[in-house]
């Protein structure tokens, strides 16, 4: 069986909570290993108000002793420091409060299909749920995934690629593990490998805030010394890819997810696969990777590129709406949101494809310790060698 998890909580409620399930024992997990990752969710120039109030410390309930999982599900749970300012309104008994109601649906937003799908008059609840902020659970809950990766030998990293349409210089054939120290090296306030952009994403930034718009862009997630054969052709359902996408896809504010170094529209379909040859000390090798390490819905053993589109945040509290009480035309109030956040959604990203892998990789491994699991791993790269 491979990784269950589900996530509860609303932006300004009280906490965020999370249960993964299915994790071996004999992970070794450290409070430092959680607070690490969501400062970096938390970290990228052009994050708004909310990013500085949080602290966004991971509690560890249960499923975690000594430093080690101990293959029961691990609960976890991010108290929200704002909720002090809403709460009263977001406290599960109080009678509601006028001045928490929001009439007016935000465009772009899931205010106004979800008041109409659950028959609410106010979009507050809608809001709460449908907040990136809910990713702040989804990336605690990977830290388990990401130290048992790791402890296999699988690296990853997690990127912005572009900032409102300025792209920066990338060389994907790169070595994998070079890029993601380059990433490392220049810091998080634009997490990316080249040290050069950064003072143009900068400006434009500080230009789009001075207009009151926000920026979408492009990011992406690598990951490493996979081995071949993770996933499946057999099924619809089975195709590693369309898994994948469909995590990436759930991200707020992502609309389109592609695999491989090239974009899309950019000519990828002149050379849309890789020569392979074989050695007989290497194993099975590729002239390159156009496929993004994925063929048939299956890993191929090479480094697995994901590439994300996210859309400008719906921010703009100017753009035309109707008041859902009396129907009549209205502008949304003022919303505080990021200038951008590909920062925050590639680690977002990194994290539901590191929660992925792990399950996959514990589909074909089986074994409930850390120990059985990395001696299974050892036969099925020395089977599926490439």
């Amino acid at each position: 069986m491979g990784l269950r998890y589900l996530t509860a909580g609303e932006s300004h409620g009280s906490a965020l909570s999370g249960i993964l399930e299915g994790m071996p024992a004999g992970v070794e997990l450290t409070q430092n290993d959680f607070d690490l990752l969501l400062q970096r969710r938390l970290s990228g120039y052009g994050r708004g108000g909310r990013s500085r109030i949080e602290a966004d410390q991971v509690e560890v309930l249960s499923g975690v002793v000594g430093g080690k999982t101990i293959g029961s599900p691990i609960a976890l749970m991010i108290r929200n420091a704002d909720f002090v300012n809403h709460s009263r309104y977001m406290h599960p008994f109080n009678a509601s409060v006028e001045d928490g109601r929001i009439t007016v649906p935000l465009p772009g937003h899931a205010d106004l299909a979800g008041t109409l799908k659950y028959a609410f008059d106010d979009c507050r609840p809608v809001r709460e749920r449908a907040s990136a902020r809910e990713t702040a659970m989804r990336t605690a809950l990977s830290v388990p995934a990401r130290k048992m990766l790791q402890f296999l030998g699988i690296g990853s990293t997690a990127f912005v690629e572009s900032i409102g349409g300025v792209r920066s210089s990338i060389d994907y054939t790169e070595d994998p593990a070079k890029i993601a120290a380059a990433v490392l090296g220049n810091g998080d306030s634009f997490l990316t490998p080249d040290a050069n952009i950064q003072n143009s994403w900068k400006n434009i930034i500080d230009q789009a805030r001075s207009q009151n718009k926000t920026l979408g862009g492009t990011g992406v997630v690598v990951f490493y010394n996979l081995p071949a054969g993770l996933g499946s052709y057999t099924h619809h359902d089975r195709r590693l890819d369309g898994k994948l996408a469909a995590l990436v896809m759930s991200i707020p504010a992502v609309k389109a997810c592609g695999f491989g170094f090239n974009d899309i529209g950019s000519g990828a379909e002149d050379q849309a696969s890789d020569g392979i040859f074989y050695s007989a000390g290497e194993g099975f090798k590729r002239t390159g990777n156009v496929a993004g390490g994925l063929e048939g819905g299956m890993t191929n053993g090479q480094p697995l590129i994901i590439r994300f589109y996210m859309k400008p945040l719906p921010a703009n509290s100017s753009m035309d709406s109707v008041d859902l009480q009396t129907l009549a035309s209205a502008k949304p109030q003022h919303y505080r949101s990021d200038v951008e956040a590909l920062a925050a959604a590639s680690i977002t990203a990194e994290s539901v494809v590191a929660l992925q892998l792990a399950s996959e990789i514990l589909e074909v491994t089986g074994g409930d310790s850390l120990k059985t699991i990395s001696e299974r791993m050892v036969r099925l790269s020395e089977t599926h060698r490439c």
